[in-house]
């Protein structure tokens, strides 16, 4: 198992997503751009997943226009990237930030549960 956040888990999770042809069905047609930031002490971690019309793709770092950000401390993100808490449920304790046009994680609600799929091999 890789370590949430590394370079390998970068690497893994890339590739998964870029392999998954299930994925790219669920992209056709949406246009949007997810950002998460993790702050980890003294530094933050960003990478953004880009939905382009069937094309989908992790990138390291931030994007100039991100349709929604996610924003949290590690320990929050390594929660719920380990199925222990619920993005949900993160939110609600105020753990969890967001930003941008946050209706179109309702509107693509699809589309984030076969991303969940795909990277669910790489939980903790």
């Amino acid at each position: 198992m890789v370590t949430y956040l590394s370079d390998e888990w970068f690497d893994a999770a890339g590739a998964a997503i870029a392999a998954s042809a299930e994925l790219r069905a669920a992209a056709a047609g949406v246009h949007l751009t997810l950002q998460q930031s993790v702050i980890d002490g003294d530094r933050t971690i960003v990478w953004h997943i880009h939905f382009a019309d069937g094309e989908v793709g992790l990138h390291r770092g931030e994007t100039p226009s991100p349709s929604v950000t996610f924003s949290c401390e590690r320990p929050t993100a390594e929660a719920i990237q380990c199925g222990a808490q619920s993005a949900q449920s993160a939110f609600m304790a105020g753990n969890l930030r967001l930003g941008g046009d946050v209706r179109q994680l309702l509107d693509n609600s699809e589309l984030l549960g076969s991303l969940a799929d795909v990277l669910a091999p790489l939980r903790d």
